[in-house]
């Protein structure tokens, strides 16, 4: 029998809420994220608006429980798709990668 993985993958998110600053300026230093013409201005940026919005970010994933959902909701999908492939015959594992 044939073995199958399901990759799920995602940008990510602060687990907690004294991630959110570094989770922005990972995010926001990304090349693939903020395209800049000169690379040497990437880091400067990204900390420029990691510091500028990172408050404002906090006080959102606070509202919601202290960090991004994603993890636990891309979890639960991949439940969802090993439990659908099993009902179609397949044995399924799921794997999940976060960039941030």
């Amino acid at each position: 029998m044939s073995r199958v993985g399901v990759l799920l993958l995602n940008l990510g998110g602060p687990e907690q809420l004294e991630d959110v600053r570094p989770f922005l300026f990972n995010l926001f230093s990304d090349p693939e994220i903020i395209r800049l013409p000169f690379p040497w201005l990437q880091k400067p940026l990204a900390w420029l608006i990691s510091t500028l919005r990172f408050q404002k970010s906090q006080e959102n994933y606070k509202e919601i429980g202290g960090g991004s959902p994603l993890r636990s909701i891309t979890e639960q999908q991949g439940l969802a798709i090993e439990k659908q492939l099993e009902e179609k015959g397949l044995t399924a594992q799921t794997y999940i990668g976060m960039r941030y």
